[in-house]
């Protein structure tokens, strides 16, 4: 035979010799990843377990049954991973919805259905009604989880509240917030500052904090002509201190088990997917 036809025979079958060598080398490589990742997940070391089946597709992308023999593991994972989160969850929430009800015996719930979606829980200690001629914090808790406090001005003077300044008074501690305030005079001049959110949750977090202290409130704003006024400074008595003591606990609760819900009805509907699948 023709040297000029048999060298480029032999090298084609070099090249397909090593190619397959190779592919055959890459398989057993693929595979014994595949093999450590299984018995890592009966060792329960899960996230070590992801990281070896993601080199299996990142390192031999061309070994096709080795991957969809990984991506069987991971779907394993993921169930197994939603099954923990779904025991955990579970038993946590048998924990906290038991202490819902006691705690909401303390409080009113209040929602008018013409134009509220949402309604609210306030403690019965701190209603607005019983509450019109006199400077106080009130805190609600929603039923959509949003937490809201509320700085109360009432006197002769106008006083349109930018912020509320709370003050432990022995160590002199202070913090500053500000909020949306809206204004009337029926009787004397309104104020409200409200504050939503985790900002609320961070003056009741204080309160809390120096709820054994004495507890200094100054109410700080303009005239209506958005002139400065001299700041309004009173005191949180133990009953107010106590209740909004009461919608912190209630409001942290109320997260919670909101946050434990979407983890269980995220793991059910992982199990339900994989399951189906």
């Amino acid at each position: 035979m023709n040297k000029s036809i048999i060298t480029p025979l032999i090298c084609l079958l070099c090249a397909v010799t090593l190619c397959t060598c190779k592919g055959d080398n890459e398989a057993d490589a693929a595979h014994a990843r595949i093999e450590h990742a299984r018995t890592l997940i009966e060792e329960g070391r899960l996230e070590s377990a992801k990281t070896e089946l993601d080199s299996v597709h990142l390192l031999y992308r061309q070994q096709v049954d080795a991957r969809r023999e990984a991506k069987a593991l991971e779907d394993t994972i993921s169930i197994l991973e939603a099954q923990r989160t779904a025991a955990y969850a579970d038993s946590m929430l048998q924990v906290l919805l038991p202490q819902v009800d006691p705690l909401l015996k303390r409080f009113r719930y209040d929602k008018d259905e013409r134009y509220e979606d949402n309604g609210q829980y306030v403690s019965r200690l701190l209603q607005t009604t019983s509450n019109t001629e006199r400077c106080f914090l009130q805190a609600y808790v929603g039923d959509n989880r949003v937490t809201r406090v509320k700085s109360y001005y009432f006197g002769p003077k106008q006083l349109c509240q930018t912020s509320i300044e709370l003050c432990a008074v022995a160590d002199d501690q202070c913090n500053h917030w500000q909020g949306a305030e809206h204004h009337f005079e029926t009787d004397g001049f309104h104020s409200i500052l409200s504050i939503e959110n985790e900002t609320a949750i961070e003056i009741l977090a204080f309160i809390a904090d120096n709820q054994s202290a004495r507890l200094r409130v100054r109410l700080h704003g303009t005239d209506l002509s958005g002139k400065k006024t001299e700041p309004y400074t009173y005191f949180l008595s133990k009953n107010d201190k106590d209740a909004l003591v009461e919608t912190l606990q209630l409001a942290i609760l109320f997260h919670d088990i909101n946050r434990l819900e979407n983890m269980l009805n995220h793991a059910q509907q992982t199990l339900s997917k994989l399951s189906n699948g």
